[in-house]
């Protein structure tokens, strides 16, 4: 090996710069050494940007960029039909992220959807002025309707109905681009969430099963508790304790909700670290209690609820007692307290909602426009006042004054609010008092049945707190929550109170708040609020003695106070009277409708016990539409109207002081323009007329005189028969000048000692006493309503007598 070194004196000499020689070299000393490498760095290094350069030039420009090109390849891939076809062969597994190509095409196939989309016969896109609203508003809330989606694009509906954990948030980016990328002033931190309004499909609550778990669902229900608004932590920094060095941000989302900062950059330590308070970033939290609405819960069951999680702009946006829709993710958390109280590792289950809808705004939807055309032909029609009337129980016999309370109650006046905040209710509330078996309970039933939004409960299983509302201690939280009653679930509908005598008298007088102001004010546990209770109040009660006493007072025959008394608009006294004449029809209408219902009766003798109660009313499913409507109009009183009510007034409140009945107020007189736009409603007019008048001055005079003795009741009818008279329309009118012309004969029979089924009524002093009032008989005595109670004895005999 020795021999095959060779010495070459001109090899061995180092290379550098001229004039710099081997030796010259080696006598250089350590800060020579130091300068001259940091030259040849910077030499190479210059060296060698020259050289990209001219290979970037001879390649073409896809030298250091061809990284990029290849991802924009890839998206322009996955931008044409082809690439989104392949959004249906593709399965999103959970717990797995998307793919970035995939992800990618779904936001760009959101963006076009919103910067493109036109509904049919509209020229400008449909989300163009939405956003606008949005961004003008400086909203957070993009609604979009799940209908428009799904003509754009039904595969992506379908993945997001299936994964919204996993696209939700992609459609969430994607509106915040097309936002920024329109109103470059937008906020940058800010968020946009794309809110799903109208999705087709409506689940139940007690329907949700473990198949829903991480699937959108929609649900509607009644709101009965909600928590404080609260902040929930979104972007997390944390400081290293040993160096102030800050870490972050880390997302918090629900598959990471244990988040573990790692080594601190600065210092290599592994912690401690604690929380910056300063720059971590929080969102809105409230958690709210959806119970089944009412008229939704199976028989014999009782009612479900659900906890819905409201996180963004969403909080605040309900309150106890609205009937709202929710469309949200259904997922399940694990509680520590739940699975110790079970003794067994049981998760919950709640709902992130994504959109929360208030229902009541949307009850008119249900109505189509032919209907809408239908139900303004229905009310021109006429008797539709005396129609309506009659299709409110008609499986129960009479109870005309009952009925026609329980139209008024449902129908509602028009609530008034004044220049300085104060609020006058519009909503009628009735108390139904009489006997035993007067059918009080089956009437509540009915309106049960046929309002759209009512809460029905008894005096006797009723507190005060369960009528109006109640503080609960949250077991998870701590923290005290709000719980509405009955009357705050009712808001915005009926209340139905049966047995209301059997309820206690502290129980009664929590309530007094609620039946005129419709607030329920509550300071408890440092929390002091006030809920609404916009609900009209139907009780139906017994007297103290069991049957009512007509020889004495109405504050008499009733267990109930002055104060709470005067809340209520109209009163009814139902009185089981033995009556011969009246006992045979009501018999007679008993028979008939269970022969007419029994499913083996003959069709002719259904048509034989026909009655008008049952040939002229409403549909039940044309009545609820036709309530919906009729509430949506303000009727509004004319001062013309003023002089009539004012003398009415005036006189009542003198009677009523004489008489030693009920306490006629300024409460009654406000009830009577309740009634009058609850009469205007009843006929869809926006204007209130002088019929509305009389027949609501009808109303309340019926009610203040069925609560006197019996001789005062009688004196009262007489005196103010002006009043009652100009109520009803011509036939009704007869018909009542014939009954009160047909007692006076009986009563006079009776005196004498004559048979009272032989009596009757002359046909020339029946006209002549009509004529009084401008008006004929002949049309009369031709119609249905004559001849359900009476006839004619010949052709020419001019005599009239009851059957």
């Amino acid at each position: 090996m020795a021999d095959d070194y060779q010495p070459v004196p001109e090899l061995d000499t180092l290379e550098g710069e001229p004039g710099i020689t081997g030796e010259d070299a080696a006598e250089l000393t350590a800060e020579q050494r130091a300068a001259a490498e940091a030259e040849m760095n910077q030499r190479d290094r210059g060296t060698k940007r020259r050289y990209e350069e001219t290979q970037d030039e001879e390649d073409g420009g896809q030298g250091r960029r061809r990284m990029s090109r290849r991802i924009e390849q890839e998206d322009d891939a996955f931008d044409d039909d082809d690439g989104l076809d392949s959004l249906t062969d593709f399965k999103i597994t959970p717990g797995q992220p998307l793919p970035d190509q995939v992800a990618r095409a779904i936001k760009r196939s959101f963006e076009r959807f919103l910067l493109e989309f036109r509904r049919k016969g509209e020229t400008e896109a449909t989300y163009h002025d939405v956003i606008a609203r949005m961004a003008e508003k400086y909203s957070q809330s993009l609604p979009v309707r799940v209908e428009d989606l799904v003509e754009y694009n039904t595969r992506l509906v379908l993945q997001l109905a299936e994964f919204p954990s996993v696209l939700l948030p992609l459609l969430h980016e994607a509106a915040l681009d097309v936002v920024h990328s329109q109103y470059p002033t937008y906020d940058s931190k800010s968020e946009v969430f794309v809110r799903l309004v109208d999705f087709p499909v409506e689940d139940k609550i007690r329907s949700l099963r473990g198949v829903n778990v991480n699937t959108i669902v929609h649900i509607v229900g009644v709101v009965t508790k909600r928590t404080l608004v609260l902040p929930e932590l979104r972007e997390l920094y944390v400081d290293c304790v040993k160096c102030g060095y800050r870490l972050g941000p880390f997302f918090i989302t629900d598959s990471n909700d244990d988040v573990k900062p790692g080594d601190c950059p600065e210092c290599g330590s592994r912690g401690p670290f604690k929380v910056n308070r300063e720059d971590s970033l929080y969102r809105n939290y409230q958690k709210i209690t959806l119970q089944e609405a009412p008229g939704s819960v199976p028989p014999g069951r009782t009612p479900r609820a659900k906890e819905v999680i409201l996180t963004a702009d969403l909080v605040d946006k309900v309150k106890p007692g609205d009937l709202v829709q929710v469309v949200g993710t259904y997922k399940i958390i694990y509680s520590t307290l739940t699975a110790v109280r079970n003794r067994f590792p049981v998760f919950d289950t709640v709902i992130e909602a994504n959109n929360v809808v208030n229902r009541a705004t949307t009850s008119l939807q249900r109505i189509s426009d032919s209907d809408f055309d239908r139900l303004n032909d229905l009310a021109t029609s006429r008797g539709i006042r005396a129609k309506i009337i009659r299709s409110i129980a008609p499986s129960i016999y009479g109870c005309e004054h009952a009925k026609t309370a329980l139209c008024m109650a449902m129908f509602g006046g028009v609530a008034k609010q004044g220049d300085q905040g104060h609020r006058l209710r519009g909503d009628i509330n009735v108390l139904l008092l009489g006997d035993p078996g007067c059918a009080k309970s089956q009437m509540l039933k009915y309106v049960e049945k046929s309002f759209h939004r009512v809460v029905y409960t008894t005096g006797k299983g009723a507190s005060g707190v369960g009528l109006t509302a109640s503080m609960k201690k949250d077991y998870a939280t701590g923290e005290w929550t709000l719980e509405g009653g009955a009357m705050v679930l009712a808001d915005s509908g009926l209340c139905l109170i049966d047995e209301f005598d059997k309820m206690n008298e502290q129980d009664r007088t929590s309530i007094h708040e609620a039946m005129e102001q419709q607030t329920i004010s509550i300071s408890k546990a440092g929390l002091v609020t006030t809920l609404h209770a916009r609900c009209a109040v139907v009780a139906a009660a017994n007297p103290i003695l069991g049957r009512y006493d007509p020889q004495k007072t109405f504050m008499q025959n009733v267990d109930l106070t002055d104060p709470i008394l005067s809340r209520f608009d109209v009163l009814c006294v139902l009185r089981d009277e033995v009556n011969a004449v009246n006992d045979e029809r009501m018999a007679d209408f008993i028979m008939a409708s269970h022969m007419a219902s029994h499913p083996t009766n003959p069709v002719t003798v259904k048509r034989l016990f026909a009655t008008r109660e049952s040939e002229d009313v409403m549909d039940q499913e044309d009545l609820q539409k036709y309530l919906l409507y009729a509430r949506t109009l303000n009727p509004v009183a004319s001062d013309a109207h003023t002089e009539v009510v004012n003398d009415f007034y005036a006189e009542i409140r003198r009677v009523a002081h004489a008489s030693g009945g009920i306490n006629i107020g300024v409460r009654h007189l406000e009830s009577i323009l309740r009634l009058a736009q609850a009469n205007a409603r009843m006929e869809l007019r926006e204007q209130v007329i002088q019929q509305d008048v009389n027949n609501a001055i009808a109303t309340c005079l019926e009610s203040f005189i069925q609560t006197q003795k019996y001789q005062v009741a009688e004196e009262l009818r007489k005196r103010f028969a002006r009043f009652l008279v100009r109520s009803d329309d011509d036939y009704e009118l007869l018909h009542w000048l014939l009954m009160r012309e047909y007692r006076a004969a009986v009563s006079m029979a009776m005196d004498m000692d004559q048979d009272t089924e032989t009596v009757t009524v002359n046909r020339i002093d029946f006209a002549r006493i009509a004529a009084e009032y401008e008006m004929a008989t002949d049309d009369y005595l031709a119609s249905s309503l004559f001849k359900e109670v009476f006839f004619l004895t010949g052709d020419n005999i001019r005599k009239i007598t009851a059957v």
